[in-house]
């Protein structure tokens, strides 16, 4: 008999008999639970379906628009209060003409503006909000969400937007997908004492706005009715609160980069208009004094030789209500934009229903 190495060893385990499709819906019905009560607990949280995620892809589809000639002439760009206090349906039952809303929360329109007179054929109508603090202070910084959104919409490929749109199915669906309410996030929103020295979550607020389509944004309605929420927010924006002005170099560099695009868009049959929506209380009161009017507002409009429209000269646009004293409620950013359009409607012949801005645009 020949002898036997340890190679030739061949251990046999013996798999139990196992009742592998039990287990399998038990998971099943574990993963359906779970999803169903992380669901219902973020709904409780105030987050609904068909509030969609923003972000360099959403953007990238509204920027295509100008190239694609899938516009009605008009294109809004700016910052968070634009965006907020803009009621697209509005627009479009004032004017038959639906904007193209191109504005970035934390981000100015000054970018946005030279990209479109440098590197587009845009001769519609521009209308740049103006939030002074954030339009007259030194390149950089700005919202992370939208850094390189300029040359991203030109660079994004077919995988990401083939998962941009599966994200928009699946938030139509679902509430708990709102990246403002993830774990990690929710960990961020913790109750901790706050010993002034700690950035993160405390820079920036936790959740403002409800998206849909078109990139048509409304300020949250927890923000009116969450006093912890909204007491973060005012104090994200009052963070900067004593420091100074903007230089006059950048202020001079700001509103000569500004008159030169505006000449530019002009040049081919365009237009641009500069809004200057709504603040209020302690904030309103900073940016007054970080950026008078008269020197930054007034300055650029002079300049670039501009029309513009300050809330603080329209009745109709003043005693609205911001509750956290930089964004309107959705009732009042109705209000506000039947406000604004009706004064753009009478300077702008082309902005009346069935007229057209300019046959370029």
């Amino acid at each position: 008999m020949a002898p036997l190495h340890e190679q030739d060893v061949v251990t046999v385990r013996e798999i139990p008999d196992t009742r592998f499709a039990a287990i399998g819906w038990l998971v099943l019905a574990l993963v359906v639970l779970g999803v169903a009560a992380w669901e219902w607990k973020m709904r409780s949280l105030g987050l609904l379906a068909g509030d969609l995620e923003d972000g360099k892809s959403a953007w990238a589809v509204e920027r295509r628009k100008l190239e694609s000639g899938e516009h009605d002439g008009v294109v809004l760009i700016g910052g968070s209060r634009i965006l907020f206090d803009t009621d697209l349906d509005a627009w479009a039952e004032m004017t038959g003409k639906r904007p193209v809303q191109l504005a970035m929360p934390g981000m100015n329109g000054q970018p946005v503006l030279k990209d479109i007179a440098e590197n587009s054929a845009f001769a519609g109508l521009v209308v740049m909000d103006v939030a002074p603090t954030q339009l007259f202070r030194p390149p950089g910084g700005g919202n992370p969400a939208f850094a390189g959104v300029l040359d991203y919409w030109r660079d994004e490929g077919p995988a990401r937007r083939a998962s941009h749109r599966l994200e928009i199915l699946l938030s139509e669906a679902f509430a708990f997908l709102d990246q403002n309410y993830s774990t990690t996030a929710l960990i961020d929103q913790l109750d901790l004492p706050n010993r002034g020295r700690i950035g993160g979550p405390y820079m920036f607020p936790w959740k403002l706005s409800e998206a849909g389509a078109d990139r048509q944004h409304r300020l949250w309605r927890e923000i009116e009715t969450n006093e912890r929420l909204r007491e973060h927010a005012i104090s994200v924006w009052m963070r900067m609160q004593g420091r100074p002005g903007p230089p006059e170099p950048v202020v001079a560099a700001i509103c000569a980069d500004i008159a030169a695009s505006v000449a530019k868009i002009r040049a081919r049959g365009g237009d641009v208009v500069f809004l200057r929506p709504p603040s209020a209380g302690a904030y309103r009161a900073r940016e007054n004094a970080m950026t008078p009017r008269a020197t930054t507002w007034d300055r650029m409009l002079r300049e670039a030789g501009a029309f513009g429209i300050h809330f603080e000269d329209y009745p109709a646009m003043r005693g609205l209500e911001l509750p956290e004293l930089s964004h309107l409620t959705r009732e009042d950013a109705t209000r506000f934009t039947r406000a604004y359009v009706g004064v753009l409607r009478e300077r702008y012949v082309g902005l009346r229903p069935g007229a057209m801005l300019h046959p370029g645009a």
